[in-house]
Order: structure tokens, then C-alpha cells, then sequence
């Protein structure tokens, strides 16, 4: 469905570069369908609770179904209801925490089995799985809730460059601190400072970061390498113009003109956008970018729009996966968040790990079925990335990445609270034939602090 960047070395030490992968939407990604809005005003009887449809999106090679919706009506909603269609043939096989599912023929309906607010204007992320591989978009999405009294309609379609921030809250606990991840706040410092190094090279998130790498999609900037011309940069400009305007010092507000056309063109054509001209006429995009975290004024918002959108595309979508597959350590956890990263899809390597261990029906959970363990599954999932990216000559010296992972699995670090050094190359792990990246080696503390090490030797145990 779209590309996206990986890491591979490059001048100044920085690991950034972006390449073509069909894929779900992550950084640097997106297609025009990844982006479709559905305006959900309802019909008569549920005037008061009108909404919008932000995202609808089904990945069939992820099993993995994304709902956004906005309340943009004039009282918050207590215990919504979803329902949509899919396509025939099609079960709903999945209730996440806090709702339960009924089926009737192709019409799949979400009721809450706890409260759950969402507020005027705020947003709620709802996800689902099906038994089909192949991607969809969900038809006649209609949201209900009891305080508005009925059922409504969805409104048909259009476009948008993106969402702002997903304002829903609920009782059970949405992807916060664990918050239902089962991940502690230490250990998702862990899993976001290794895959910085790749990305960054260095374990602090790189905020201020932005550049066009030339990778035709525009500038890549911020902790997640946003990118301009695939839809993602345009989401972080949005949720920072509704906390900070132009004139309240936010200097990425007056290229939202020339975002959109941009952004546009890529809903339209479903192709990455080079062109940055309709940017840089406007200012200088790198420079504000930075600007705009490194200024003490506007870091906070800036910086919360960033976490906000990497958390809402990569790591809930990373965790969610874990979670239907039957994945439950840290390790593997972040293994994943890295994959998803790195590719947008984790499709192939968890078919790939199925097919391996012996569940070539692809039933979840995985872990358990079979006598299939998680060590198993983590293994043939790394091997069949580290196969990928070995195969591709523009990813080949990305291949270095997935070693640590693999190294941690041998180890044991299942929960991420001993030392991680990033002393270790593919080679060391699979043989000669791989070639090295070059990362700088890190050591990064369970607590998420890091230090580069004087000396070290290279190893996969």
C-alpha cells in the first residue's frame, strides 16, 4: 500500500533513507485510501450526535482493520456502537478490550461492554480483524450511542490530508502508559531508543530532525521520519495547528496551502510526491521544522503532536499485532515496533513464521497452538526479515538491525531489564555472507538511559 524508509548508513552517521514496500501506513507512508474521510453526518433522529469518519482502513496482509471517528456533535458519546459491512465470505473474528461483536450476514456490530467517553470534538481509534487476507475498505460505517437515541447513517466519502489527535478516552485504557500494550513505560523507552539508532543513530529521539534524503518523498523530518509527499508529515502540521496558531507562534502553520496540494496529489495518484517546490516557496521548511522544537515556547505541543501520530500509525498497530498473535514479552514487542517501522507490514514475516512452525492456516493466536513457543516464532520472524532485507540491494546494509533482536532472543532479555548493547552484526549471527552497516554501538540502560561504550567486541551471544 505504500512505502517507507529503513535504516541505512550515511553521511554524518545518520541511518535514513526511504524505499518503495507495499505496506500499511506508517512513516513516510500512505495512500490515498489510508486517508479516505467519511462525512458521518447522521439523519434526523441522531442529529445531536453527528461524527466524521477519519480513517477506514482494512490490511488484509495484517488481518488488521483501523476505524477512526470524530464526535462532532454537541455532547459527548458515553458507550458508542459500530457497525460496517464487509465483503462477502468475510467473519469478524476479534473483540479488542472493552467491546464485544455480533454478525449478521456481512454486517459486523461492535457494542461496548464497559462505558466509554468520547467527548465533543475528540477522536476514537477502534480496531478490528477478519479472516480475510485481502485488504478492503468497510462500507456503511454508522456510529450510534444512547445519548444520541438511534442509529446513523454514514454519509458517504471524500478526502482529507490526514487526522489531528486522537482525543478518545476510555475505561479500559487505550495504548497510555501499558495501558493495555503489556509493555511498561521503561520498556517502550527501550524498544523506541534501539530503533532510534537505527534510525537516528543515537537512542535519543531526533524531533528537530528534517531533510530531503532524495528519496522521492519529499522531506523526511522528525523522530519518525514524516515525510511531506506520503501523508504522514501533513497529520503532525494538523494536530499542531489545532494547539498552537500562526500567530501564537507556530511556524508550520502557513505551509498547510501547500501540504494539501501536495497531499492531494498523492491521495489522487497513490504515488510518493518529490516535489517539495510548493514548500519552499512558501519558507524554509527544515529550518522551521527544527524551529519549532528547539524553540522552549513550542516544544511541548510540537513534540506531543509527533508522539501523538508515531503512536497512532507505528506502535499501537506494532502492539495490537503482538497481542492477536499471542506475542506477550517485551522483546518481542519491541521486534515488532521495529519491523513496523522499518516496513509499514508485518505481514510477510508473520506468514513466513506461521508457514515455518507448521500453522500454515495463519490461525491466532500463534504462541501455544501446536506447541508452537514464542522464542520459535520471534526466530522465524527475524530470519525471514533479515532475508528481506539482505535481498534487497537498496536494503542490504540495513541488515545489522535485526541482529540485536535476534541476539536479545538467545540471551534471553525477554523483558528488556538487562543492558542492551547493539554489539552485534547479522555476521555474527548467520554467517559472513552479510555485510555491516556500521551503527555506532549504544548501550541502553532498562531505564531508557544510554551510553556509547569505549570498548566492546562483537556477538550474537
Amino acid at each position: 500500500m505504500n512505502p517507507h524508509r529503513h535504516g541505512t548508513p550515511r553521511t554524518g552517521g545518520r541511518h535514513l533513507a526511504l524505499v518503495g514496500l507495499a505496506a500499511s501506513l506508517a512513516a513516510c507512508g500512505g495512500t490515498g485510501e489510508d486517508f479516505a474521510e467519511a462525512s458521518g453526518e447522521l439523519g434526523q433522529e441522531l442529529a445531536a450526535c453527528s461524527y466524521s469518519i477519519t480513517t477506514n482502513t482494512y490490511d488484509g496482509p495484517d488481518y488488521w482493520g483501523t476505524i477512526i471517528f470524530k464526535n462532532t456533535g454537541a455532547s459527548a458519546m458515553t458507550s458508542p456502537r459500530i457497525a460496517f459491512t464487509v465483503p462477502s465470505g468475510v467473519t469478524c473474528d476479534h473483540d479488542e478490550a472493552g467491546w464485544t461483536h455480533t454478525q449478521s450476514g456481512t454486517t459486523c456490530t461492535y457494542s461496548r461492554t464497559s462505558g466509554l467517553t468520547v467527548g465533543v470534538n475528540a477522536s476514537y481509534t477502534f480496531y478490528y480483524s477478519t479472516t480475510s487476507s485481502t485488504s478492503f475498505t468497510a462500507g456503511n460505517v454508522q456510529i450510534s450511542d444512547p445519548s444520541c437515541g438511534g442509529t446513523g447513517t454514514d454519509g458517504g466519502t471524500g478526502t482529507d490530508g490526514g487526522t489531528g489527535t486522537d482525543g478518545g478516552t476510555g475505561t479500559d485504557g487505550g495504548t497510555g502508559t501499558d495501558g493495555g500494550t503489556g509493555v511498561t513505560a521503561n520498556q517502550k523507552k527501550v524498544a523506541e531508543a534501539i530503533t532510534s539508532i537505527w534510525e537516528n543513530d543515537t537512542p535519543a529521539l531526533d524531533y528537530a530532525y528534517s531533510e530531503n534524503i532524495g528519496d522521492g518523498r519529499g522531506y523526511t523530518s522528525g523522530r519518525a521520519g514524516f515525510c511531506t509527499g506520503t501523508g504522514d508529515a501533513i497529520q503532525v502540521v494538523q494536530c499542531y495547528q489545532a494547539l498552537r496558531s500562526a500567530s501564537n507562534g507556530n511556524l508550520l502553520a502557513k505551509y498547510m496551502p501547500g501540504l494539501t496540494t501536495i497531499n492531494n496529489r498523492f491521495l489522487s495518484t497513490g504515488q510518493s510526491q518529490a516535489s517539495t517546490s510548493e514548500l519552499d516557496v512558501i519558507g524554509n521548511w527544515r529550518s522551521d521544522w527544527g524551529a519549532s522544537y528547539n524553540n522552549t515556547t513550542t516544544r511541548a505541543d510540537f513534540k506531543s503532536c509527533q508522539d501523538q501520530v508515531s503512536e497512532r500509525l507505528y506502535f499501537t498497530p506494532a502492539m495490537n499485532e503482538a497481542k492477536k498473535w499471542g506475542l506477550t514479552t517485551a522483546l518481542s514487542k519491541a521486534a515488532f515496533y521495529d519491523a513496523y517501522i522499518n516496513h509499514g507490514t508485518l505481514g510477510e514475516f508473520i506468514r513466513a513464521a506461521n508457514n515455518a512452525l507448521g500453522n500454515t492456516s495463519q490461525t491466532a493466536p500463534a504462541i501455544g497452538r501446536n506447541g508452537i513457543t514464542e522464542s520459535a516464532f520471534l526466530q522465524k520472524f527475524l530470519e525471514k526479515r533479515r532475508d528481506v532485507l539482505y535481498n534487497d540491494s537498496t536494503w542490504r546494509e540495513a541488515v545489522d538491525r535485526v541482529a540485536l533482536y535476534e541476539k536479545l532472543r538467545r540471551q534471553g532479555n525477554w523483558d528488556l531489564s538487562t543492558a542492551v548493547r547493539n554489539d552485534v552484526r547479522a555476521r555474527d549471527c548467520w554467517g559472513t555472507t552479510y555485510p555491516t552497516s556500521g551503527y555506532t554501538v549504544r548501550q541502553i540502560n532498562p531505564d531508557g538511559t544510554w551510553s556509547t561504550p569505549g570498548s566492546y567486541t562483537y556477538s550474537c551471544n
